[in-house]
């Protein structure tokens, strides 16, 4: 009996660890079509607000005009995959007040490590930007690295690439800067990259991009993006725009 009795603990234990051991993408587009809704721990400083998510600071993200002060606390990230046929179609990060879809198969919380990749190569694979954003917010050590991996990836969608772009340009992290100045000044790049490269370069917070776009302003090749570079830098208030503009101005020669 005692033997017996071990045997049936000892698979009551290997049920749940082998539902564990199965896949984040099969747990998620494994159950069929419909909502999915699955949470992780946040990086430090996210927090989940009435009315969007406040990251990096006093930067809010929110979806539309309805942004207004509420409360706001720490995660962790909460986020809702639209499945159909086995693949993920869209991604949404819900804030405080969103609605959870009646009816979405909850996963419950996964690692944030684990989380992350997922929704990168969700982005990557199945052309879902919308999977970038929570991928960022993510607690995870620099998760602005795998983000940049993505938006200098060639072989992705140009409009994964684009957000990706966009949502460095909002990260805190200054070694951003550089791998975003490199994807502007690159002349293999499709211009639209390149565009928003140059636009996250202006985003960067307290100036960290205007030395970046002072100099894409004065060694890129291309005519256009020259353009965007100083149209950006004529946006910025920093002290240093002014003087790059009489030097361009004036000339090699200072005439």
């Amino acid at each position: 009996m005692k033997r017996r009795s071990a045997l049936v603990a000892l698979v009551l234990l290997a049920a749940p660890l082998a539902a564990s051991g199965q896949g984040l993408a099969e747990r998620i587009t494994g159950g069929g079509d419909g909502a999915v809704r699955m949470s992780f721990p946040s990086r430090e400083g996210v927090q989940i607000c009435d009315d969007g998510i406040r990251l990096f600071g006093d930067r809010v993200f929110s979806r539309g005009p309805r942004w207004r002060e509420g409360s706001c606390a720490p995660g962790p990230i909460e986020v809702e995959f639209l499945v159909r046929g086995a693949k993920v179609e869209d991604v949404e990060t819900l804030d405080g007040t969103d609605r959870r879809s009646t009816g979405a198969r909850d996963i419950g919380v996964v690692s944030a490590p684990e989380a992350a990749r997922f929704l990168l190569e969700t982005a990557r694979a199945e052309g879902v930007e919308n999977a970038i954003l929570p991928a960022l917010l993510a607690g995870v050590p620099e998760p602005w690295k795998a983000v940049m991996d993505l938006a200098t990836d060639r072989g992705a969608r140009g409009k994964v690439r684009r957000t990706a772009l966009f949502w460095l340009g909002q990260e805190a992290a200054e070694a951003a800067t550089e791998g975003l100045a490199e994807v502007a000044s690159d002349e293999a790049e499709d211009q639209a990259v390149r565009d928003a490269a140059v636009f996250a370069l202006s985003q960067r917070p307290s100036g960290e991009g205007v030395s970046a776009l002072m100099e894409v302003a004065r060694t890129a090749r291309d005519p256009k993006t020259r353009r965007s570079a100083f149209f950006w830098l004529a946006q910025s208030d920093d002290a240093r725009v002014l003087p790059f503009f009489r030097e361009i101005l004036r000339g090699p020669r200072g005439g």
